[in-house]
């Protein structure tokens, strides 16, 4: 091959060399092929650069061994031995000679594709030139030199154990003695062939098999801790690395086909070196099928670990078996576990909620605690309904309380409205759905043997008197008076009896706190989310109107008569003048106007002086809306009151919401404006009162809202 074609070649080479090497980066190649040994032979065609004494025919005979480096294949350190032979063309045979060469060097290769490779390399070393004729009658005549030799070459791979490789190269030859004839540059062009060692990374053997699977623990999952498994694991394993090499990237997740729309990551570690083990946690995130599920269900999901090691990506698979338990199934060992079950935003609890407080809204008492009352509709309403207590025949919440493997079971709320029986667990998660469907906040209260529930009133601890006249009978949580309720009872007890049971199961339990448990149902939702429902309708009578109606307003009117006796006698008693306005003030909230009127009147006889009765009065004319004279009752006051004293800012508010009440919004604007000079909040808070009627209604909307009730005189 001439020179010039030669050299037009070997610059092709090598930009399509720098090419291929930046493609070659992402396929990584090099490092799925890698094999450990290769050997091969070559036969070369060699052209000097330089003239010698005549013309010569070069060839080049060589074995060569590669050892690629195992964490970069793409370097290859190697050793050559050839022989490089001199013959001349001539039939003057005395320059004919053959150099036996040795050489170390180093390849690099770059694979491409399945079936091509580039590569370039450099080695030197020694040589020895043999002479036979030189000078006759001496035998053979050695020299040395010195050897070194770049090449390049193109690689057809067949089959991973065998190579053909297409190789010029550039030879350069320093005799290292007298004789320097036939120093100088050599080009050669080539073929090989190369044997190389190892197992094909595509044959299906050849996968690899590196983690071992350990042994999970038995299990069951329940759907109702469906929340719970995408966090925390149904059960555990160990995976262990069997190489005797690190493998990266790994990867562990887990599949169960029907109950999960995609696999879960379990684990991923960066590396698991030779010989190492990691605990893994099996995480599910199972879907609303689990659910669906009635009885005890055996199922076997699918583990999967991927990972990567000395370029091959592996995968392995092994299987999980395990129960999958009745969407009612659950174990006790820990009672906020309950509280998934507690599920307000299905719409056959909210849907009777929203029953029961229309038939019972006539029983309402203005004044007392909202949530009270509601937990009283709602007890006797169910009661109506024939719901009743049953102890589980099979596993009663006595007998599987703190039990880790014993299985219970709670009904959902629907079911067991449907059904209308349920032991202590099932009641409890029924009362506290429909209390949360209505935005009151419940919580799980378990002593030893039991659960039942809690409802919070909003109302402050030193307020206890509002809720019951006995400060024992609420439960005081960050200040919030709550009201437990022995749910067991219904239909068999009035509320006020079920209250009365449950305050005593709590304080029995004093002596021994650590036994008893206090859960707010939102917090335990953190954890343990509500089941997930299939809407349907559950077709269910409701009962009649007026059983509900009746047992209501008695149970309604016990709690309300024992506030109002409590404060009556303690005024009594006492015979203060506050201690009566204070009765009034809460008469008149509890819509019992004639015991109020009396009570202010009774506080202004022990002393005239006593400007909050006076007010308190006109407040009473105010409620009935007999507005004239309850202005009338208010300027009177108003013209013979300090405006030092504590009422003041107060009482022209009032006078200010008569004129707002009889149209009169100048007027009205007026005193506000006054109030507000006493007190600054007020003009802010009460700026509607001095404007005129609003035809879209947002006045009116106003005048409704809590914080624009009469204000009473302390």
């Amino acid at each position: 091959m001439p020179i010039r074609i030669r050299k037009v070649w070997l610059a092709t080479y090598l930009a399509g060399l720098a090419t291929l090497a930046v493609a070659q980066e992402t396929q990584n190649l090099d490092a799925w092929y890698a094999y450990p040994f290769s050997v091969g032979a070559a036969y070369e065609s060699v052209t000097p650069f330089a003239a010698y004494r005549s013309a010569f025919d070069l060839y080049d005979l060589s074995a060569k061994a590669r050892l690629p480096l195992p964490g970069r294949p793409v370097l290859q350190p190697s050793l050559q031995v050839g022989l490089l032979q001199f013959s001349p063309r001539s039939t003057d045979q005395t320059w004919a000679h053959r150099d036996l060469y040795g050489l170390l060097g180093a390849d690099w290769s770059l694979r491409f594709s399945k079936t091509f490779e580039l590569g370039a390399g450099f080695a030197g070393g020694a040589s020895l030139s043999l002479f036979d004729q030189l000078l006759p009658g001496a035998g053979t005549v050695a020299t040395p030199n010195l050897y070194f030799l770049a090449s390049a070459k193109l690689a057809l791979v067949p089959a991973f154990n065998f190579a053909l490789e297409f190789t010029p190269t550039l030879g350069y030859i320093q005799s290292l003695g007298p004789l320097s004839d036939f120093d100088g540059l050599v080009l050669g062009l080539g073929l090989s062939a190369h044997v190389r060692l190892g197992e094909d990374p595509d044959a299906p053997k050849a996968a690899l098999r590196s983690i071992h699977f350990g042994q999970a623990e038995p299990t069951s999952v329940f759907p109702a801790m469906q929340s719970w498994y995408a966090k925390n694991p149904i059960t555990k394993l160990t995976i262990t690395n069997t190489e005797s090499f690190p493998v990266s990237n790994v990867e562990v997740s887990f599949l169960q086909k029907g109950y999960m729309d995609s696999p879960t990551l379990c684990a991923s570690f960066p590396e698991l070196r030779a010989g190492e083990s990691r605990e893994v946690g099996i995480l599910a995130s199972f879907n609303g099928e689990v659910f669906r599920n009635e009885g005890v269900t055996p199922l076997s999901g699918e583990i999967v670990a991927t990972y990567s090691g000395r370029g091959r990506s592996g995968e392995q698979r092994t299987t999980l078996s395990y129960d999958l338990q009745d969407k009612s199934a659950i174990v006790w060992d820990d009672d906020r576990k309950a509280a998934a079950f507690v599920t307000p935003a299905d719409s056959a609890v909210g849907n009777y909620v929203s029953y029961v407080r229309q038939i019972a809204k006539e029983t309402v008492v203005p004044g007392y605690s909202d949530n009270v009352q509601l937990a009283i509709q709602l007890f006797n309403a169910l009661a109506e309904l024939g719901i009743l207590y049953q102890v589980d025949p099979t596993s009663p919440y006595t007998a599987t309380k703190g039990a880790r493997t014993t299985v219970d079971s709670v009904s959902l709320p629907r079911t067991t409205l449907k059904r209308t029986t349920g032991d202590c667990d099932d009641l409890t998660v029924l009362f506290a759905s429909l209390l949360e469907s209505a935005g009151v906040q419940t919580a799980l209260i378990t002593v030893p043997g039991h659960i039942y529930v809690a409802f919070g009133t909003k109302t402050a601890g030193r307020l206890f008197a509002d809720i019951n006249p006995d400060r024992t009978m609420t439960i005081n949580v960050e200040d919030e008076l709550w009201v437990p309720v022995e749910i067991t009872m219904i239909g068999l007890s009035s509320f006020g009896e079920a209250w009365h049971k449950a305050i005593e199961e709590w304080r029995a339990a004093e002596a021994t706190p650590e036994l008893r448990g206090f859960y707010l149902v939102k917090k335990a939702q953190e954890l343990y989310r509500p089941v997930g429902l299939r809407e349907t309708d559950l077709g269910l009578q409701y009962g009649h109107k007026e059983p509900v109606v009746a047992a209501v307003r008695t149970d309604v009117a016990k709690l309300v008569n024992a506030i109002v006796e409590t404060a009556t006698s303690q005024a009594r008693i006492s015979g203060a003048k506050e201690d009566w306005n204070r009765l009034g003030i809460k008469l008149a909230r509890l819509g019992q106007a004639d015991k109020a009127v009396s009570a202010f009147n009774q506080a202004a006889k022990l002393d005239p002086n006593y400007v909050s009765p006076k007010m308190n009065l006109g407040n009473m004319y105010f409620l009935s809306k007999t507005w004239d004279k309850a202005l009338g009752e208010y300027l009177r006051l108003d013209k013979a009151l300090p405006t030092t004293s504590p009422i003041a800012a107060s009482l022209r508010l009032n006078i200010s919401k008569c004129y707002n009440a009889m149209g009169e919004y100048k007027k009205a604007g007026e005193f506000l404006a006054s109030a507000a000079a006493l007190d600054p909040a007020l003009g802010t808070k009460y700026a509607y009162l001095a404007q005129s009627a609003d035809p879209s209604g947002g006045r009116a909307a106003q005048a409704e809202s809590p914080a624009d009730e009469i204000i009473f005189g302390e």
